[in-house]
Parts: C-alpha cells; structure tokens; sequence
C-alpha cells in the first residue's frame, strides 16, 4: 500500500471485517465483489447493486515483507489486524514470510514466476 488512500482502504477492511460477518469469508482482493469502498467516509459498506473486481497493487519480490503481506493477502480472509493476517491455524508467526512458508507458499519459485506474470499483464 503506497498512498494515504490504499492504506485507509486497507485498515478499513480490518474494520469492516469487525463489523461484517458477511465479509468475513473474502480475501482483502475478493472484499469489493459484496463490498463498496465509501472515499468520503473512509470505510466499507455492503454492495447494493452490481459487482466489482478487486485488485492488489505491485509490490516487488525484492520489498521484503510487504511483499509477503500482500501474497497472503491473496489467501487469508476475514483479518481484523495485522497479526491476523500471520495467523495460521491459531498460531501467529514472527513474520510474513515465516506464514507463507507455513503454507506452502514459498516451496517452490511460485511467487517469483507470478511476479514475472502479473509485471508482463501490467506491461512494466
């Protein structure tokens, strides 16, 4: 998250997942299908109408941490707080990449060919 913007969008996602049970089976990325981010008042409420796709930004293997994050990101669902997000079976890990390879995340050079795959669809 690299704006004030994605960064409120994501720590109310946290708050929502608090107030929404029914948000609480969503990766952050599958949030927006049942879910509408209100700018104005910097917080989620439930979608009315329609669907939505979302999206995580780019964020470089070499980044450490954060990268990790976001690869959880893409599998963790209904996290209240960061520690939720590296909680794996009841137990919390030190570090991102420790739950990743926890789940098999990191066996292999997986994330680094996705890498390669999402910067070629972005064209960067």
């Amino acid at each position: 998250m690299y704006n004030e913007e994605a960064s409120t969008m994501f720590l109310a996602w946290f708050e929502a997942n608090h107030q929404y049970v029914g948000g609480r089976d969503l990766t952050y990325a599958e949030f927006p299908t049942r879910f509408t981010y209100e700018k104005k008042d910097k917080r989620w409420q439930p979608r009315k109408a329609g669907y939505q796709i979302g999206r995580l930004h780019y964020t470089p293997p070499g980044i450490g941490e954060l990268y990790y994050m976001r690869i959880l990101l893409t599998v963790q669902k209904g996290c209240m707080g960061y520690r939720c997000i590296k909680t794996i079976n009841g137990h919390t890990y030190d570090t991102f990449q420790e739950a990743c390879s926890t789940l098999g995340l990191l066996d292999d050079d997986k994330e680094f060919l996705d890498g390669i795959m999402e910067n070629a669809e972005l064209g960067l």
